[in-house]
């Protein structure tokens, strides 16, 4: 396949893009909620992906850097949104559960997101939707694969 970057850079442009109106989106409930982008990204992360929910976890899967992700479980533990319970087999790994009393508000950062997602797809058919989800696998496979060779050093081709 032909790759012209002045024409297929949309991909990019459309990743920060997407990224602006994400932020944008929650920065109302930021103010209300007292949290930061990280703490929201962190909380969402635990909300959605059970039963991924150690630190490690969100470190890998959102690309967020293991200082940033301390940070923020450390500011969510003392807000009282979290709590952590040491693995069993593994002292070093910490399982993290979102307090019940935080719930509802961990809730409403979904419905954020939901209106997020509602948004972006609102003028795409069931077809288009099915067709765009099969070919992000697609891509999100060819990703994996640079990531994981070489431990992700390898040069672009």
């Amino acid at each position: 396949m032909k790759i012209d970057i002045r024409e297929d850079n949309i991909f990019i442009l459309s990743s920060w893009k997407f990224k602006k109106m994400y932020e944008k989106a929650f920065y109302p409930t930021t103010k209300e909620l007292q949290l930061t982008q990280g703490e929201i990204d962190v909380l969402l992360f635990l909300f959605n992906n059970k039963p991924l929910d150690t630190a490690k976890d969100i470190a890998k899967y959102r690309s967020i850097s293991k200082s940033m992700v301390s940070k923020s479980l450390d500011s969510l533990i003392s807000k009282g949104y979290l709590t952590g319970e040491a693995d069993s087999s593994d002292k070093r790994s910490i399982h993290l559960t979102i307090l019940q009393e935080a719930v509802p508000k961990v809730e409403k950062l979904a419905e954020v997101q939901k209106s997020i997602l509602r948004s972006l797809f609102s003028d795409i058919t069931e077809d288009e939707y099915a067709l765009m989800k099969k070919i992000f696998n697609k891509i999100d496979t060819n990703i994996s694969k640079q990531l994981e060779e070489n431990g992700g050093k390898q040069k672009w081709k």
